[in-house]
């Protein structure tokens, strides 16, 4: 065994930890352990006005979420409202195809903001893919969140 005093194996041990925190690290800011960049769906200073799917409509009336008309059976108002304004997404490296087909469109309407935010909603085999009309990026989004932000039965 090598015999080093107190102070070379403390050295030691902060050039090994120096050298695992290097070997981990990609100065580029992302990690080797699979961490996607992950991005808000919307942007974090905004603020959530009305959602607009198909003939649904949800709305903000007297600090309460609510849906326009009227629905019992489908998702909460509140839970939706709070999907959207939580989601974070993962970028894609899959492109749009000329022949994809959305299954579902999203209006969302922002504080502030004159023109709505349109997002449509892509099903592959891989998955949902969701993406934000005017951009080319195409973002994945779990089952349970495209069910949950689009209203899909």
């Amino acid at each position: 065994m090598l015999k080093l005093s107190r102070r070379n194996w403390n050295n030691v041990l902060i050039f090994v930890v120096l050298l695992l925190m290097f070997s981990l690290y990609d100065w580029s800011g992302n990690t080797y352990f699979g961490r996607a960049e992950r991005v808000s769906l919307l942007p974090d200073s905004s603020q959530l006005l009305s959602v607009s799917i198909g003939s649904k409509r949800l709305v903000q009336a007297a600090g309460q979420w609510q849906w326009q008309p009227h629905q019992s059976n489908t998702v909460s108002a509140i839970e939706m409202a709070a999907a959207w304004q939580t989601t974070q997404l993962v970028a894609s490296n899959a492109s749009a195809g000329a022949n994809w087909v959305p299954i579902a469109q999203a209006s969302v309407q922002l504080v502030g903001q004159f023109e709505p935010q349109i997002w449509l909603l892509y099903q592959q085999p891989s998955g949902y893919l969701v993406q934000q009309v005017g951009r080319t990026q195409l973002y994945l989004l779990a089952p349970a969140q495209a069910r949950l932000l689009f209203t899909l039965e």
